[in-house]
C-alpha cells in the first residue's frame, strides 16, 4: 500500500525502476533448450488453433468412458488464443513432435486434473464417424511429479504434468500405440504477470499391427520433467 497520498496518485503507473511484465514471446524457451534431437520448425498461433479446433470438432461425435472424463480445457483455452496474447514454439525430432505454448489468458488446469487423474486416469474412446468410425481408444495417464520452485508455487499457482499411453485399436483388429507428455502451468510472477505455460510432446504413432508394435518415446518421463523445469523457470525467473 502506498504510504502518503502523493505515492497513492502516482502509483497507477509502473515505479520507477521496475520493467512491465515481459510479453509471451519474450517467456518461450530458446531453440537452445530443445532436447537433443529436436528441430525448431515453423508454427505459429494461428496454426496451432487451427489444429487444435479441428480436432475438438472431431471429439464431438466420439463417446468418452467414463463421461465425465470428456476433456473440456482444451476447448475453452483455444477460443481465446490470439497473436495478441499468446506465443508458441513448435520442434519435431525422430521419435515426436515438440510444442510450447506461453499466453496471458487462462487455462483451467483443474478440468485438466479431472479429466486424467484418479478415476479419470484410464479412458475410452470410441470413434462413431470418419474414416476412423468403429475403432476404440484406451488412454491411460499417470501422473508426474512437478518440479520444485525455490520458494514453491505462489497463491493460484499450480502445475500438471501426466504421461499418457494411447492404444487405438481399428475396426480390422490392427491396433496403434503412442505416448505423450503433457505439461501445464498457471503462474504469477511480477517478471510475467499472470501467464499459462503448456508443454506437450508427442511421440510417433507405431503403424497398425497385430500384435501391436512397442511405442518410442519422445523422451524419458525425468527428461520431459526437467524440460518442464526449465521453462518454468524462465517464466518466474526475471
Amino acid at each position: 500500500m502506498a504510504a502518503t497520498l502523493a505515492v497513492a496518485i502516482t502509483s497507477c503507473s509502473e515505479p520507477a525502476g521496475v520493467a512491465p511484465p515481459s510479453s509471451p514471446a519474450d517467456l518461450v524457451l530458446p531453440v537452445s533448450d530443445l532436447p537433443p534431437g529436436f528441430a525448431p520448425e515453423s508454427l505459429s498461433v494461428d496454426d496451432l488453433v487451427a489444429g487444435n479446433q479441428a480436432g475438438i470438432d472431431a471429439a464431438r461425435t466420439t463417446r468418452v468412458t467414463p463421461e465425465f472424463c470428456r476433456p473440456t480445457a482444451d476447448e475453452a483455452l483455444n477460443r481465446e488464443l490470439s497473436a495478441d496474447n499468446a506465443a508458441v514454439l513448435g520442434a519435431r525430432g525422430a521419435a515426436g513432435v515438440l510444442v510450447e505454448l506461453v499466453t496471458t489468458a487462462a487455462r483451467d488446469i483443474d478440468a485438466d486434473r479431472l479429466s486424467t487423474t484418479g478415476r479419470c486416469a484410464r479412458t475410452t474412446t470410441e470413434i462413431t464417424t470418419g474414416n476412423l468410425a468403429g475403432s476404440s481408444v484406451v488412454t491411460q495417464y499417470t501422473e508426474l511429479s512437478p518440479p520444485e520452485l525455490p520458494g514453491g508455487l505462489r497463491a493460484a499457482e499450480q502445475m500438471l504434468l501426466t504421461r499418457s499411453e494411447v492404444t487405438t485399436t481399428l475396426p480390422d483388429g490392427g491396433v496403434r500405440r503412442q505416448i505423450g507428455y503433457a505439461g501445464y502451468a498457471a503462474l504469477d510472477r511480477p517478471s510475467s504477470g499472470a501467464v499459462t505455460l503448456q508443454l506437450t510432446v508427442s511421440g510417433a504413432t507405431t503403424p497398425a499391427t497385430t500384435p501391436p508394435t512397442d511405442p518410442v518415446e519422445p523422451l524419458t518421463s525425468a527428461a520431459f520433467t526437467d524440460l518442464f523445469a526449465t521453462a518454468v523457470e524462465r517464466v518466474v525467473e526475471p
